[in-house]
């Protein structure tokens, strides 16, 4: 098999003949799937950044990063990519389900979330993880554009909120919600990179109703939300 041309700016990590190609492992729900890889490569840290809208871009991947050569090398979900390739054996079984009791719902979640963040690419990532357990989502980029979408959207369950945003940042939109007696209704969960104390204790006392932290476990992560709907259910907006 020939060699695929690729920047020089990266190296191979050298592999033993006698060594059948590398795995990546991952788990999903309680079972295990490996993908094959042809080549490891050296490590290092680069920048990931949105395709253009004018590229439609795969819903698996996170985005792009560009080499010091100009290379431009995709960054790919893993487990997103995966599920895309079990995704029409997972819609055979959800057939067959269908018929054997047809008053089963098609979703056991009726809920919307509205998910800011100012980085595209997290937005769509967490977008797609909630899709796939049945909620309906609405993004916005800041917390300005998130009270806005509060406003407009109705049936808004729950705000899944970064806390390092421009225009108006995770902090600053719990201090506006709150002055609303409808909006202060809907509960607040903090996702954010910024793991003090001092941070979690101010997102709490300005009504968050809990404050988690990246990279997350998606089931815990998953559950966790689930139950703080379940706890705060409140009506629609309107």
């Amino acid at each position: 098999m020939p060699e695929i041309t690729s920047s020089k700016v990266l190296t191979s990590v050298p592999i033993p003949d006698d060594w059948a190609l590398p795995l990546l492992l991952l788990r999903r729900g309680q079972q295990l799937f490996a993908l094959e890889v042809n080549r490891l490569l050296s490590e290092q840290e680069l920048v990931i950044k949105p395709f253009s809208s004018a590229i439609a871009s795969p819903s698996y991947t996170y985005g792009c990063t560009i080499l010091g050569d100009g290379t431009v090398i995709p960054a790919i979900n893993g487990a997103i990519l995966l599920d895309r390739y079990l995704e029409p054996e997972t819609m055979k079984m959800g057939s067959k389900l269908a018929i054997a009791d047809k008053q089963t719902p098609a979703s056991t979640h009726a809920t919307t979330i509205l998910v800011v963040d100012d980085s595209a690419t997290l937005r769509r990532t967490l977008a797609l993880t909630l899709q796939k357990s049945g909620y309906r989502v609405v993004q916005a980029k800041d917390g300005r554009e998130a009270l806005d979408r509060l406003q407009q959207t109705t049936g808004v369950k729950l705000v899944i909120c970064d806390v390092e945003m421009p225009n108006m940042n995770g902090f600053e939109f719990l201090g506006q919600r709150r002055r609303d007696p409808e909006m202060s209704k809907v509960p607040v969960a903090m996702l954010t990179s910024r793991s003090s104390d001092k941070h979690r204790q101010l997102a709490m006392h300005l009504g968050a109703s809990a404050y988690f932290t990246k990279p997350f476990i998606e089931q815990q992560f998953l559950s966790a939300i689930e139950n703080i709907i379940s706890e705060n259910s409140v009506p629609a907006l309107r």
